[in-house]
């Protein structure tokens, strides 16, 4: 079994043909595999080798180095944001599962997946299927963008949107500002930026299937419903609309370079963001 050829196009428009990025391969059962690629290629050859029993995630980032970035240890991390290619944003919803795993401890391998199942049919992710809407909609308002939403078949909702190369003094302090500034400006309760390197992230490759709900992840469009999303997740093909070309935004950059300002400027880390949010 292999995965449908659409989802490929879509590759390449996110990722291009040549990048160094790393893919890691693998589920909760036998563990996680990480593999430095460097073509297009290379992802077919490893998903027709692994697909469709295990889980695919990809970096979000390009790195511009001939370096072996699995190399790096955790103590490297400011490597990721130097050679990290600055051309996006990610913003994650992330469902609380405690009470899903509490009560499938003792459970076999089906009643698990039956479960998991039936709490998403019955609204378990609308929380985050309506914060990632709140985001959507703000940021087509003021920044006149438009995000590419994907629902990772169990407990996430991401939203990514496009930008040119950011020149950034403090990007990794930008990126956790503009997520702490969303998500109070926004009262948004799902936002998940804490404890995350934004340059070092991994994200559910498209049209791959999660090993807890045997749903697969789809993008989907922001008018679809809650019901809607969740039914997209069954299936793994592409819709082809999805392949227009992504769009960028000059409004969202110049907010994303006045937050890097004002961190530059201040002092003792005594920012203040409002002046920037009111402009908006």
């Amino acid at each position: 079994m292999q995965i449908d050829e659409s989802w490929y196009k879509l590759y390449e428009n996110l990722y291009g043909t040549e990048f160094n990025r790393f893919l890691t391969i693998g589920n909760t059962k036998i563990g996680y595999t990480n593999y430095n690629i460097r073509s297009l290629n290379e992802i077919k050859e490893l998903i027709e080798e692994n697909y469709p029993q295990n889980e695919f995630y990809i970096s979000l980032y390009n790195y511009n180095t001939e370096e072996n970035i699995l190399r790096w240890g955790l103590n490297e991390m400011d490597k990721y944001e130097e050679y990290a290619e600055k051309n996006g944003i990610l913003i994650r919803f992330k469902q609380n599962t405690d009470i899903i795993m509490e009560e499938i401890t003792n459970l076999t391998d089906i009643q698990k997946f039956m479960f998991i199942r039936r709490s998403i049919n019955l609204g378990f992710n609308k929380d985050i299927v309506e914060e990632c809407s709140k985001i959507y909609n703000f940021f087509k308002t003021h920044f006149n963008i438009k995000g590419y939403p994907m629902f990772n078949g169990y407990d996430e909702c991401l939203i990514y949107y496009r930008t040119n190369e950011l020149k950034l003094s403090y990007p990794s302090l930008t990126c956790h500002n503009l997520y702490k500034l969303l998500k109070e400006k926004l009262e948004l309760k799902t936002l998940l930026y804490e404890n995350i390197e934004p340059y070092a992230q991994i994200v559910p490759l498209p049209g791959t299937q999660n090993s807890n709900s045997r749903l697969y992840t789809q993008l989907y469009f922001p008018e679809y419903s809650y019901e809607e999303i969740m039914l997209k997740g069954q299936e793994k093909f592409l819709d082809e609309e999805h392949l227009q070309e992504f769009d960028t935004s000059k409004d969202f950059e110049q907010f994303m370079k006045d937050i890097d300002n004002e961190i530059k400027n201040s002092e003792n880390s005594r920012y203040n963001f409002d002046d920037i949010w009111d402009k908006l």
